[in-house]
């Protein structure tokens, strides 16, 4: 039921966003110079404004992902040492124990 209530609600948030993209097809400027109106220094466009939206939802989103990106790095360096010293372990096990080493059943990590 959950599902298909965040389900419905995506959908209506995407409507929603499309028509609001078809509602604002004027061209704008998009300017950086704050002291020029009429003729500023760092300016783009004319473009729809869907897109100078659209653009910055993109970049929102890429700058998003990669923050999380680094914030994770210290969770998996210690993911990356816990499944090493796993690997350590279960070898003395099974050299304990009288058995040949065997391999490990945990993924390859990347290296």
């Amino acid at each position: 039921m959950r599902r298909i209530i965040s389900y419905i609600v995506f959908a209506l948030l995407g409507i929603a966003l499309v028509v609001f993209f078809f509602a604002n097809r004027q061209p704008v400027y998009i300017s950086m110079d704050p002291t020029s109106i009429e003729s500023p220094a760092v300016a783009l466009g004319p473009m729809p404004l869907w897109a100078a939206l659209a653009f910055c939802l993109l970049i929102g989103f890429f700058l998003g992902a990669f923050g999380m990106w680094l914030s994770a790095g210290p969770l998996r360096r210690k993911a990356k040492q816990r499944k090493k010293e796993i690997r350590r372990l279960e070898g003395e096990l099974a050299l304990a124990a009288g058995a040949p080493p065997k391999k490990s059943r945990l993924p390859a990590l990347n290296r």
